[in-house]
């Protein structure tokens, strides 16, 4: 079994994406709110596995992904698996969700600072994943998934989504990429 750190783990993905580590065995460290980023690195080493599911919403995005991107990539931690959004999901090569010409200029700040998280961790040597919903959080529990293109249209539970996290810790198919998850 792996050995786990889940940050994030009081809010609702972490919390899920925590007790379906347990309940398969695994040895979670549960960290609920972001304990800084020196401090991230050093709880991260040692751990098989690190799962990111922070945020900080009073710092700017940017800041605050790029800062966590690098601690969970010092700590050493043996994978490291993100909790993104689908708006950095391309709807075709090279062109992502929030690249669109109609996408709100409001958002484009947390979802830019998400991707320049991303960016820390692609120039890494680091094994990660970025996974997302490929649409939005929400639905009921079906206890399936499936891997999607991004369509806002989709839904996925927590849940479903843990399922999906976890299955990837115990059979990693994907590396170094970000993908796209919708309840089945």
């Amino acid at each position: 079994m792996a050995k786990i750190v889940v940050f994030g783990a009081a809010g609702k993905a972490g919390k899920e994406i925590a007790a379906v580590a347990e309940a398969r065995g695994h040895e979670v460290t549960r960290i609920g709110r972001d304990p800084g980023v020196q401090a991230a690195a050093e709880v991260a080493a040692g751990h098989d596995v690190a799962v990111s599911s922070v945020a900080d919403l009073s710092r700017d995005a940017a800041e605050f992904y790029r800062e966590a991107a690098s601690a969970l990539v010092a700590s050493g931690a043996g994978r490291i698996i993100v909790v993104g959004i689908y708006t950095l999901l391309e709807t075709s090569p090279g062109v992502r969700v929030v690249d669109g010409p109609d996408f709100p200029d409001e958002h484009k700040p947390f979802c830019l600072g998400h991707a320049a998280g991303v960016e820390v961790l692609a120039e890494s040597e680091a094994d990660w994943l970025v996974m997302s919903p490929s649409g939005n959080f929400g639905g009921t529990p079906t206890g399936r998934y499936r891997l999607s293109e991004v369509d806002p249209a989709d839904e996925l539970t927590y849940e479903d989504f843990a399922v999906a996290v976890v299955d990837e810790i115990d059979d990693p198919k994907h590396r170094r990429t970000q993908i796209g998850v919708a309840s089945a």
